[in-house]
């Protein structure tokens, strides 16, 4: 089987080098002409190869050792690789991809808007009446855009202006409720204060309560040791 594999990929080799000739024919062509007369050749040696490539790979899906299948499916895709790259190389040669034009930008478009079959150079034009038309265009373009920026200045000077009016709102509030909070710090402390002066007298009447209590015990001792004295005489 071995043996097999090997002449399959030999004969796949040998296509892929006569494809690899027939392609660089198309590349080294002059006329567009001769190019694809090379490239109508190369076409039969390009589905020759490919259909070697086919008969290669069925061979391989049929092979037992996993290490020979894995080493001629690499043979097979390299090969489908290289005969896409030389197939793209061909159609470059034939239809050559011409470049996307450049977008225009923003002011390329407004000069062709403006001056119109002119042209920025000025080359297109055919009268006066032409170049008197594109200057009337000119000079309402530019009061549009001077009539913008003023519009624009005028809503700055909008926004800065309730900016401005915020800000001094809002630091009028701050100072209200500062002064909120010292009128409530001396209203505390006022309080502090009434609550100190309430618990001195408190503690006063307790004393003089106290000392009422101690003469009012002291005259009932004296009373009963009074009477006590009298009844044992």
């Amino acid at each position: 089987m071995a043996s097999a594999l090997d002449t399959l990929a030999e004969d796949v080799q040998e296509t892929l080098k006569r494809l690899s000739g027939a392609t660089e024919a198309v590349v080294i062509a002059d006329a567009l002409s001769d190019k694809k007369a090379a490239e109508m050749a190369a076409r039969p040696i390009m589905r020759e190869a490919r259909g070697k490539i086919s008969t290669l790979r069925a061979e391989v899906r049929r092979t037992q050792d996993q290490v020979t299948r894995a080493q001629y499916e690499n043979v097979c895709r390299d090969a489908d690789e290289l005969v896409r790259s030389l197939d793209a190389e061909m159609k470059r040669q034939i239809y050559p991809q011409r470049p996307a034009p450049r977008a225009k930008t923003y002011t390329e478009r407004k000069e062709e808007e403006l001056l119109g079959v002119g042209g920025s150079d000025g080359k297109g034009f055919k009268g006066s009446e032409q170049v008197l038309q594109a200057a009337v265009n000119v000079q309402n373009d530019a009061l549009l855009s001077l009539g913008r920026s003023e519009r624009l200045q005028h809503m700055t000077e909008e926004s800065g202006r309730e900016t401005h009016q915020t800000l001094h709102r809002q630091t009028t509030e701050i100072y209200q409720i500062d002064e909120e909070l010292q009128n409530l710090q001396g209203g505390l402390d006022r309080v502090s204060r009434e609550v100190k002066w309430l618990y001195r007298q408190l503690a006063g009447d307790r004393c003089f309560v106290s000392l009422f209590g101690i003469c009012v015990v002291a005259l009932a001792v004296l009373v009963f040791v009074m009477l006590y004295k009298k009844r044992h005489k």
